[in-house]
């Protein structure tokens, strides 16, 4: 009996012993969380809130847009009657989409004075961006309103999700400063929440037959460039875009080249994907084909990988010329103290890009030996840190943005003593968005005093032509090869 109740006893505290600790282990979690830098809580008087979210500039670059049309319409004039708000629509029970009959078509507007260049979201944030570049240049040289999608998350991204480019970059100033007129696609085709729920629904479904979608979608015309459409499918965030917002691309192939026109020799300027001379893959070609079009909304398939032999104009006369929000800055800013307190005095500090993630993909190709261009040894990057200590003139704090999972990364970061940057320890999500995380880095790699990039990574270069255009600096690289 005696040994049952020490048995009983001795189960009894452990079991006291296990929910002690349990809560403790609660209790230090929910304090870290409730102290962690950045956090919603301790960020509602920070400068950061200062310039929050808020109503996003709606028509941006062009005051004078004060009638919209849709496509199916023609212009009417206005009314003085106002609208009536629609009662809300059924739900099923069992589906949190409204029913067919509840649900108006959405539309797109268009200022029928205008002539407008649109274009198909491409690949990941940095590759959007580069799209971006190409085809403000393009609305520039054909004189063209250009209609900015949304950023588009892609295949590196746990969710299905977009964001306004003004929610990160100040586009009335790059309008002031390049003279483009830049509307957003989310101000041009605006959805009710109903009409985002379906095409949300459909960005998951991905192909899977969606008969309400199909019902609400629209047809867009879509210009075939670099044979996206065509020789070339369109790719998960393409769809993604187009499935969101509702509309359907119907794919026509270019005018025919004009004569005139310069042709390149393909292998020499890099195009090693698209050897189809009658498809557009230079930026020269695309412009003398489309002068002179009459169509009210331009819409290409493709501009990321359009090449323009003669330089990077894209860059010099347009996305040079995309500031990050001051929010960006300021969230960026204070990330960095955190890291490294010391950079309170001056805000001097030396970044470091580390790319890992799937930039191997690039190297496939390539023998052994000569893998290190893409997956580059750390010790690499540290010889480059004594060249930017000389350059800075003194030993300035090491803050790393990278995408690197590997804990052997990380424990080499440290003993180098390096600052890596986590975001899933702050709140750069909550506080910015999905996209949050990858455009303070961006905005952390642009404004460094010196800038060790990583040499095939996109982001570098982005960042590299920053660093050049806004403070004449030019960027280091770690070798590639253990020669």
């Amino acid at each position: 009996m005696s040994v049952m109740r020490t048995i009983r006893t001795r189960k009894l505290a452990g079991w006291t012993l296990v929910l002690l600790v349990g809560y403790f282990m609660f209790s230090s979690t929910h304090w870290k969380l409730e102290h962690r830098p950045l956090y919603n809580k301790d960020m509602a008087q920070s400068p950061l809130a200062e310039d929050g979210m808020g109503a996003p500039q709606r028509i941006i670059g062009n005051p004078d847009f004060l009638e919209r049309t849709p496509f199916d319409t023609k212009v009417a004039p206005p009314s003085n009657k106002k609208e009536t708000s629609r009662p809300p629509a059924k739900v099923h029970e069992e589906n949190p989409i409204p029913l067919l009959s509840d649900i108006p078509p959405p539309k797109t507007y268009l200022d029928p004075s205008v002539k407008y260049l649109g274009y198909m979201t491409y690949a990941g944030l940095t590759n959007q961006f580069i799209a971006l570049e190409n085809a403000a240049y393009l609305a520039l040289r054909l004189g063209r309103t250009l209609i900015i999608p949304p950023i588009t998350t892609n295949s590196h991204y746990d969710r299905i999700s977009s964001q306004r480019w003004s929610e990160y970059f100040d586009l009335a100033r790059f309008t002031a400063e390049t003279g483009l007129k830049v509307v957003e696609w989310n101000d041009i085709r605006p959805l009710t929440q109903e009409q985002a729920e379906v095409g949300l629904q459909k960005a998951k479904m991905g192909s899977k037959s969606f008969p309400l979608w199909e019902s609400l979608a629209e047809d867009l015309t879509c210009q075939i460039i670099y044979g996206f459409g065509d020789s070339e499918g369109l790719h998960t965030t393409e769809m993604s875009f187009a499935r969101q917002f509702l509309f359907k691309p119907q794919f026509v192939r270019p005018p025919p080249r004009n004569p005139k026109t310069q042709v390149y020799d393909r292998e020499t300027i890099g195009v090693r994907d698209n050897m189809n001379m009658d498809d557009i893959v230079v930026i020269e070609d695309l412009v003398d084909r489309y002068t002179g079009n009459e169509d009210q909304l331009l819409f290409l398939s493709h501009t990321f990988k359009l090449k323009d032999p003669i330089g990077r104009r894209g860059w010099f006369e347009a996305a040079r010329h995309m500031y990050f929000r001051p929010k960006v800055v300021n969230y960026a800013k204070r990330l960095i103290e955190h890291r490294a307190p010391e950079t309170k005095e001056d805000g001097k500090y030396i970044a470091i890009h580390v790319r890992r993630g799937d930039i191997w993909k690039k190297c496939t190709s390539k023998p052994p030996e000569e893998m290190m261009e893409c997956i580059t040894p750390l010790g690499f990057y540290a010889e480059q840190v004594q060249k930017a200590y000389q350059i800075a003139g003194k030993r300035l704090p090491i803050i790393v943005t990278t995408d690197s999972k590997v804990m052997e990364d990380h424990a080499t970061m440290i003993r180098l003593g390096w600052r890596r940057l986590n975001h899933g320890l702050y709140t750069t999500e909550d506080e910015l968005g999905v996209f949050g995380p990858a455009m303070v880095d961006a905005a952390i790699l642009a404004n460094a005093e010196v800038l060790i990039g990583s040499y095939t990574s996109s982001m570098s270069r982005v960042a590299e032509r920053r660093q050049l255009s806004w403070h004449n600096r030019e960027t280091l690289y770690p070798r590639t090869s253990s020669i």
